[in-house]
């Protein structure tokens, strides 16, 4: 996203985990890295930020499971961004009594997260959930002992490409209250379609001029429209 004050570019860096071409299309897999950083459960997610003044780039916050969607308010104050396999909305202030400090806001959504939007006009931010929270991969990090866990998880990454677990068709999207002076960050509406069949796997979500809420899919060939007002 781009401050609105300052112009700079706030972004991130999902994983470390590199690309790679899918050898039957020939096209660039970025499901498959994401699988991978997801069984890992190492957090190498990054929030960056480019000054396009002096070219530089620097790191704002690190330690995110597959960090993701990226937001700045109209004051540009702070900047919230999505861990995806946490399921959490983190929020970095940029400036205010809290300047400097990451804290996570927002957590227990039924789906994994991916894009974020905030408007200009009010609190709320809309959050794009492309898979459902499955309880498998909060079951796998919770197996005792801890080596075990590890040994586990680092067959599931020698499977095949192939054999690696797919997500179910869905699509979600999350409407939140950020939080201000006087109220505390709240989940305030959950729009999903469990089966996918009108639209899934909505990675992002933009607010629009009339209000409206335009989704963007990984598998539909369309914009989809929310009017959740």
């Amino acid at each position: 996203d781009i401050g609105p004050r300052t112009g700079h570019v706030y972004f991130s860096d999902a994983t470390d985990i590199k690309l790679d071409r899918d050898l039957k299309t020939g096209k660039w897999d970025i499901w498959y890295p994401s699988k991978l950083e997801g069984i890992r459960g190492l957090k190498s997610g990054r929030l960056l930020r480019y000054k396009p003044e002096t070219g530089e780039v620097d790191l704002i916050a690190s330690g995110a499971h597959f960090a993701n969607g990226v937001a700045v308010d109209a004051q540009e104050s702070f900047v919230v961004f999505t861990s995806t396999f946490e399921g959490k909305v983190m929020k970095y202030h940029l400036s205010g009594e809290k300047e400097g400090q990451l804290e996570t806001i927002l957590t227990d959504f039924p789906g994994f997260l991916d894009g974020i939007d905030c408007s200009f006009d009010s609190s709320l931010c809309f959050v794009a959930m492309p898979a459902p929270a499955t309880p498998d991969l909060k079951a796998l990090f919770a197996i005792r002992p801890a080596i075990l866990s590890r040994l586990i998880r680092t067959i599931l990454m020698l499977l095949p490409r192939g054999l690696t677990p797919d997500a179910k068709p869905y699509g979600g999207v999350a409407i939140v209250h950020r939080g201000d002076e006087f109220s505390k960050p709240s989940v305030q509406q959950i729009y999903q379609d469990p089966t996918g069949e009108d639209i899934s796997v909505i990675t992002g979500v933009t607010e629009g001029p009339d209000g409206k809420l335009y989704l963007g899919s990984l598998h539909n060939d369309f914009i989809g429209v929310l009017d959740y007002q």
